[in-house]
């Protein structure tokens, strides 16, 4: 799953969060259900027939670097044992949250997340810019933005106050749940 919200926060760059969340199922087709290794078995073929086949998601740089990068993420999980593991230890496994008053607050990257960027790009992941990173550390959890007023914010606040340790997975949402209108979902995974 942090694969595909990697892939999709690189994908801002072309498209919005709004766009990026109604094509979901076209970036899964397209990408393999975001299955990495999967993608990083892509040929100059696949990649050809991905632009050709009136797909414009994306642009080929981009559909590149997201082979690329799925390539890389064996070399990352042998090494961290997952990518999550990776991803959470650049903050001692803890989700990081901000106490924001106002959306203008809310940065567009961080020192972090330029460590981050610095330490992917140095492994060989490509189009992994500070800002795309900053906007993935926001969208898997790694980091809390939603300004304090919000009612995601105190609800993030309370998952923190109540688990003294993260998973290995940071919490997402469950697709399996019936109750939630897939509108809330979007909203969650924002």
């Amino acid at each position: 799953m942090l694969f595909e919200l990697l892939t999709r926060s690189q994908a801002l760059a072309e498209l919005t969060w709004p766009a990026i969340l109604s094509k979901r199922e076209e970036f899964r087709k397209m990408f393999e259900g975001f299955n990495y290794a999967f993608i990083s078995e892509f040929t100059e073929k696949k990649i050809s027939l991905l632009r050709s086949s009136g797909s414009m998601l994306l642009s080929e740089q981009k559909i590149r670097a997201v082979v690329t990068n799925a390539k890389q993420m064996h070399k990352v999980i042998q090494e961290f044992g997952s990518f999550s593991n990776y991803c959470w230890s650049f903050v001692n496994h803890r989700p990081i949250t901000n106490s924001f008053r106002y959306a203008r607050q809310v940065p567009t990257k961080t020192p972090k997340a330029e460590a981050i960027s610095k330490d992917l790009m140095r492994r060989g992941f490509q189009c992994v810019g500070p800002t795309t990173i900053y906007s993935f550390m926001q969208v898997s959890g790694i980091v809390n933005d939603h300004v304090s007023c919000c009612f995601i914010f105190q609800a993030c606040s309370q998952h923190k106050a109540n688990e003294k340790n993260v998973r290995a997975e940071p919490a997402l949402p469950d697709r399996r749940l019936s109750s939630a209108s897939s509108e809330d979902s979007d909203i969650r995974e924002m």
